[in-house]
């Protein structure tokens, strides 16, 4: 799937900010009580897995980061 000509910047970020704040709150309840001892490796994890989504998609990272 690549980056659409249709699609804006505003409306892949959008959507990016979607699943990302998704996936966190499905991870904060299935982790419970264990959230906080977890969360900041889960985030990273899941803006990793955003990255590479983006990427597959076409989208290319400023500066090679």
């Amino acid at each position: 799937m690549n980056v659409s000509d249709r699609e804006t910047v505003a409306q892949i970020r959008a959507q990016a900010q979607l699943w990302y704040d998704d996936k966190v709150n499905i991870y904060r309840r299935i982790l419970g009580t264990f959230w906080p001892e977890h969360e900041e490796w889960v985030k990273a994890y899941l803006r990793q897995e955003l990255r590479e989504r983006l990427i597959a998609r076409g989208w290319r990272p400023k500066h090679g980061r």
